[in-house]
């Protein structure tokens, strides 16, 4: 699900975009094509700040049989550590601190 802050701000950059490529071949002074250019770039930038906004959604830790066994390996021979880390390649989603707690917990 996209957006629709992401969507406006995204239109809103192409179409500074445009208006300082029509004004510059339009004959217009040089300073209204490089405020439009800088406009556009502080919706891209606000564009890509919300959609990263919305990808950093913590998902839940959930661990196969195989993965518990392995996290469980690697706790019993005292590389807590590697058991964290692997976790986290496994738990794309999650946060770091969520990810420690529930190896912790195993």
């Amino acid at each position: 699900m996209k957006n629709p802050m992401t969507n406006l701000a995204f239109s809103v950059a192409a179409l500074f975009c445009v208006v300082a490529l029509i004004t510059r071949f339009a004959g217009s002074p040089v300073i209204v094509p490089i405020l439009s250019i800088i406009v556009a770039a502080i919706a891209l930038v606000v564009g890509m700040r919300t959609r990263a906004a919305g990808l950093t959604v913590d998902q839940p830790v959930v661990f196969t049989a195989d993965q518990v066994k392995k996290i469980q390996e690697l706790k019993s021979q005292g590389q807590e550590g590697s058991a964290i880390r692997q976790a986290q390649l496994w738990s794309r989603g999650a946060s770091a601190e969520a990810v420690a707690e529930a190896v912790r917990k195993l």
